[in-house]
């Protein structure tokens, strides 16, 4: 439950490792967070049950450098309230709709 409501989310297992990947979106996405959401990895309790700690959300790596891809969050994992917890946007945050988006290939780092 997110603010009272029921809350159903899509939690994405790695095959062999077992670890899970659970992405989102949140009311925060665009100015207090990442425009296209945030990560947490959810923790498998003895008894099998996931455990959703949103202190512990993360941004993706294309957050901060654009020539990383990154998944975005299925339409199910989208929120309309806002979750204020874990990684919030970095201080030299430039929202997705403010930037312009560079064109043509990226420079070469180093020369």
């Amino acid at each position: 439950m997110i603010e009272g409501k029921p809350v159903t989310f899509t939690v994405y297992r790695e095959v062999g490792r077992g670890r899970y990947f659970l992405p989102f979106r949140d009311a925060t996405a665009g100015t207090e967070t990442y425009a296209v959401g945030r990560y947490l990895d959810p923790q498998e309790t003895p008894d099998g049950k996931l455990v959703i700690d949103f202190n512990m959300a993360y941004n993706p790596y294309c957050a901060y450098n654009d020539r990383w891809t990154c998944p975005i969050p299925p339409r199910e994992n989208i929120v309309d309230v806002p979750i204020r917890a874990g990684e919030m946007a970095y201080p030299d945050y430039v929202s997705v709709t403010e930037q312009e988006k560079p064109r043509g290939p990226a420079p070469l780092i180093g020369g």
